[in-house]
């Protein structure tokens, strides 16, 4: 993967259903040099374009993340961890807990059941939990409430798109009976109501050509001033309010912008920030949000 389809990478991620038209706009190549280098990084599997569907459509309200110390070897622990369909990411990381995941639940009991699962695996001998108070930024997946009604025709939608985020309207349309219109308009309500997000995933350890790097934020006194501060940073790929042995967590890609050091500098003036704890992400085992079942959330 060059620059120019690293470009290419972090575009999609913004907009998983941008046109070769704008894509060609946005890194200066002619029209069908962007539409051959997208079809190669589909093709190679270098990039995948998901609908990310909102976790409350999914009844998912209880989200943590996990950092497990291990005795021996990380990768069979990590592998039998990417086996858990609760789990979204799994990676092998520096420190300490060389691995973390990410689960979903559905309410506080089966996540404190999800932790006691893992904490049984062989090899590990210890388990931290980060709860998320408020995801503010994901790396996929759309942040807040849906603002939308959501029938069946619209979760048939959704399905096709967590399936393959740039199905034409033509063949949506085609799959759920409707006009090529009427299916634009559903799915541009969709997003626009966060529902969903489509945007393109990196199939590697790197995130669009860079490193990954995790960073657990304390605070003294309120966290929002620090939230409102790191969402300007372009190097911020999650950022989620956490309860436990950190108030902040966050995801950088490395040299997005700037040097990761430079931005650590930034994070570390910021007003409020006490200390900071990083860790750099090796190997991604898995990274998926695809629903294994979508129906509406009767609480919201």
């Amino acid at each position: 993967m060059d620059d120019v389809d690293a470009r290419i990478v972090a575009l999609l991620a913004g907009d998983g259903r941008m046109t070769h038209r704008e894509i060609a706009e946005r890194t200066g190549l002619s029209r069908s040099a962007a539409g051959a280098r997208l079809a190669r990084l589909l093709a190679d599997a270098a990039v995948v374009v998901r609908g990310a569907v909102n976790p409350a459509l999914l009844g998912q309200r209880e989200l943590g993340y996990l950092t497990l110390a291990v005795d021996g070897p990380v990768l069979p622990v990590a592998r039998a961890a990417a086996e858990r369909t609760d789990a979204t990411l799994v990676s092998v990381t520096t420190g300490d807990h060389p691995l973390v995941v990410e689960v979903r639940e559905p309410d506080g009991v089966r996540f404190a059941a999800a932790v006691a699962e893992l904490r049984a695996l062989p090899g590990v001998v210890a388990v931290e939990t980060l709860v998320y108070a408020a995801v503010h930024r994901d790396v996929l997946g759309p942040v807040g409430p849906v603002t939308c009604e959501v029938d069946e025709i619209d979760l048939d939608l959704l399905r096709l798109l967590q399936a393959d985020g740039r199905a034409s309207y033509v063949a949506l349309a085609e799959a759920v009976g409707l006009t090529p219109a009427a299916v634009r308009r559903r799915v541009q309500r969709l997003v626009a109501s966060s529902a969903v997000r489509i945007g393109g995933l990196a199939r590697r350890t790197r995130f669009a050509g860079q490193d990954v790097t995790g960073v657990a934020v304390r605070v003294a006194g309120s966290v929002d001033p620090v939230v409102t501060a790191l969402l300007e940073l372009p190097d911020v790929l999650f950022l989620a309010a956490t309860y436990g042995r950190a108030d902040l967590l966050v995801t950088l890609a490395d040299g997005r912008s700037r040097p990761t050091l430079d931005v650590l500098e930034r994070i570390r003036s910021l007003p409020g920030v006490r200390d900071l704890a990083t860790w750099r992400h090796l190997a991604i085992v898995k990274e998926s949000y695809d629903a294994a079942s979508l129906a509406p959330d009767a609480s919201r």
